[in-house]
């Protein structure tokens, strides 16, 4: 079979691999993102499912516009039997859905119809959702929304994020796309409609979607952090300066007294211990604005946080702004 790969991401480049280990030979091209600018200094960086193609010797296009006729003539010219597509990042139109003799089929990181979209991982960690899975589909040009070929379902853990998960639905989605090219080849991949009442969606998360609500009980501010780390990372404000917490866990004895969402309670030789609107969480791992990740305790004895400070946008003792 020969086979064009779309894929941008770490997701993407483990399914790559797999494909190649297991189908030799059979992928004639990647197709990737470009090389986009990205951290402190803006400077280039070659998305993972690129690097793996090169290290590998495989043909590589990273246009801007894959629908732009010019590309999809490239694309046609080479006469593939299939398009396999993960976590690429770009819809496809129908010109360039109909280049390959035998369809496109896409594998999604979740249990479509759910959490159709680019941050399914994300979401469904946010959601506080305890199971996951991966989707194969022959693709349309709605987002996510043709039919099912294969689903596999995975438990997800309680100290799952989504650098942790990710890792684990790509070397299942390898598998159920070998799965599913097997029963392609065979003639026997079903066709079977996504229910649409059970639609729902997972776009990325922004910055502002990403700030811990400190109103909100301590299982659903860790369930944030869990579906924001490592990036973009959920963030909270102490003093002025924007704090990420990378990591963090209930309070196993929270305070009963009332008192302010937000406030800091006390500092734990696991880390700061912050009240939310039920309960009370410890900042495990955080990463202060300008510095590097660190655990909560290194934290507190660094910069000093004290018992009755209020995190976010909240007046602090001393009238500084947190």
């Amino acid at each position: 079979m020969r086979i064009i790969f779309f894929g941008t991401t770490r997701f993407s480049a483990v399914i790559l691999r797999a494909l190649v280990e297991r189908r030799p030979g059979e992928i004639i091209a990647v197709v990737t993102q470009p090389d986009r600018p990205a951290g402190r200094g803006r400077r280039l960086h070659e998305p993972e499912a690129k690097k793996l193609a090169a290290a590998l010797g495989l043909v590589i296009h990273a246009p801007e516009d894959p629908n732009a006729t010019p590309f999809v003539s490239i694309l046609e010219s080479l006469q593939a039997d299939l398009f396999a597509v993960a976590a690429y990042g770009h819809l496809l139109r129908p010109s360039l859905l109909a280049a390959p003799a035998g369809g496109c089929v896409n594998v999604h990181a979740s249990l479509l119809p759910r959490y159709r979209g680019a941050a399914p991982i994300h979401h469904a960690l946010i959601n506080g959702e305890t199971e996951t899975g991966i989707t194969t589909i022959w693709m349309d040009e709605r987002m996510d929304a043709g039919d099912i070929i294969l689903q596999r379902t995975l438990p997800i853990g309680p100290d799952d994020n989504v650098e942790t998960l990710e890792g684990k639905l790509a070397e299942l989605g390898a598998e159920v796309l070998l799965e599913t090219l097997r029963l392609i080849e065979q003639g026997r991949a079903p066709r079977i409609a996504q229910d649409e009442s059970q639609v729902t969606y997972a776009p990325p998360l922004t910055p502002a979607r990403a700030e811990i609500n400190w109103s909100l009980s301590a299982e659903r501010i860790i369930a944030l952090v869990r579906g924001a780390s490592p990036r973009p990372g959920a963030y909270t404000f102490h003093r002025g300066k924007r704090l990420k917490v990378l990591r963090a866990r209930a309070c196993e004895n929270p305070p009963r007294q009332e008192g302010t969402p937000a406030g800091i309670v006390e500092m734990s030789p696991q880390g700061v211990v912050v009240r939310a609107g039920a309960g009370a969480v410890v900042l495990v791992e955080v990463q202060p604005e300008g510095g590097r990740a660190m655990s909560g305790a290194e934290y507190a004895r660094g910069y000093r946080p004290e018992r009755g400070e209020v995190l976010g946008g909240a007046q602090v003792p001393g009238g500084a702004q947190g």
